[in-house]
């Protein structure tokens, strides 16, 4: 990892790319990195962070001191409040009303924008159910009042401007800049896409790559995976992508020239990426010997059921955050059900979820599993064009990682 500043000016990209930090409109992480890209003549954004008005102060602020006029293009990693909530009033800036700049997100999740009311109410369910299913609360407990007026909840929603779908632009369907790639990476939410800029070498990669810690302190310097976040990803689904996208990242990684990953939050370029890759596959894997050796392996566990809330104490960094690390071991507890080492059940009134050991799980699991063959890298590129471009990337250099 190398501060921002520093990794620009080494790469002498300090005149075409800028990092803009604003505030996220979350407890943590506080600030989101927006990206602004100028180069041959035109200025493309990517991230918007929420539509709070102090926030799109605060970006309008930011255009305004890099002298932004306006901008040829939005894009948007995943549809999440920090991330792409105020697109539709950013997109719009130094344009007719009702003009906007191209909008360009994954068409899992665009209706955080078409329609965000609704959209955020269904979100509040998910929310809730599944907290549910890792053990911590009771869904029948909670009436449709308490899960709307939650403090939280009732806090974030209106962090999405409406925006008319005419706007978007769906770069799984090819919907691109030129010369901008999008790589399809879920797991830390069904829409994730990591960016990359063909002619800078440059990667934009959304909550699928975080740094933490700060320039002063070297000790506190760290990468840290997501939370694995609900809609479209029930039980195992998050996880089993998430674990695929580290696949996908290791191969394109290895394949193609990136000069430097430029993570959402924290103050870090990601200079040497499969470093990232080894350490998110070292993760899991430890992640998954608690789980083996620490958990599953003692002899009490027998037949008696258990939930995810249970494994908290066992598993590496779940103290830091109360929900995050708790979404990886509920999706790798379900996918070890899946393959039946696990019993799994749901109870129909509180909605928790409850694992019994069936046999021990082999302990290679996690490992072959990380090891997997992803198959063809799913990029797509303006006007879909194919596998020619795409060799005359120069590959990195040796070394690298």
């Amino acid at each position: 990892m190398v501060p921002f500043e520093r990794a620009l000016a080494d790469l002498g990209l300090e005149e075409s790319i800028h990092i803009l930090p604003v505030p996220s409109g979350y407890p943590s992480p506080k600030l989101v990195n927006l990206v602004l890209r100028r180069h041959g003549g035109r200025a493309y954004l990517f991230e918007a962070s929420a539509a709070r008005p102090d926030i799109v102060a605060e970006i309008e602020a930011q255009l305004d001191g890099h002298r932004v006029e306006r901008l040829d293009g939005v894009l948007v990693t995943h549809c999440h409040g920090d991330h792409g909530g105020s697109a539709g009033i950013i997109s719009a800036r130094g344009r007719p009303e009702g003009e906007r700049a191209p909008i360009y997100l994954h068409s899992a999740s665009y209706r955080f924008l078409t329609h965000p009311e609704p959209a955020f109410l269904n979100e509040t369910y998910e929310l809730f159910l599944t907290r549910a299913h890792w053990g911590l609360l009771s869904y029948s407990d909670m009436s449709t009042k308490e899960m709307v007026e939650h403090e939280l909840r009732k806090l974030y929603s209106g962090y999405f401007a409406r925006t008319p779908k005419s706007a978007l632009r769906f770069v799984d369907q090819a919907q691109l800049p030129d010369g901008i790639w999008a790589l399809s990476t879920p797991g830390h939410s069904n829409d994730c896409v990591l960016y990359y800029d063909e002619e800078l070498g440059i990667a934009i990669p959304g909550d699928t790559i975080i740094c933490t810690g700060t320039v002063e302190k070297p000790e506190t310097q760290a990468y840290v995976i997501p939370i694995f976040t609900v809609a479209g990803q029930s039980y195992s689904m998050a996880f089993e992508r998430y674990i695929h996208s580290i696949s996908v990242l290791r191969k394109f990684f290895e394949e193609y020239r990136v000069r430097a990953v430029l993570p959402p939050h924290g103050r870090f370029a990601v200079t040497r990426p499969l470093e990232w890759v080894r350490f998110a596959e070292g993760y899991f894997k430890g992640i998954y010997r608690a789980l083996r050796e620490d958990f599953l392996s003692d002899p009490a566990r027998a037949g008696e059921p258990f939930f995810a809330r249970d494994l908290n104490r066992f598993i590496p960094s779940a103290g830091a955050h109360p929900i995050s690390t708790p979404s990886h071991s509920f999706g790798m507890l379900c996918a070890l059900a899946d393959e039946g080492y696990l019993g799994m059940s749901e109870d129909p009134q509180t909605r928790q979820i409850s694992f019994t050991l069936e046999k021990l799980p082999p302990a290679d699991w996690a490992s072959r599993l990380l090891a997997q063959d992803p198959g063809p890298l799913p990029i797509t590129m303006h006007s879909q064009r194919s596998s020619a471009v795409a060799a005359s990337i120069p590959p990195p250099p040796a070394g690298q990682g």
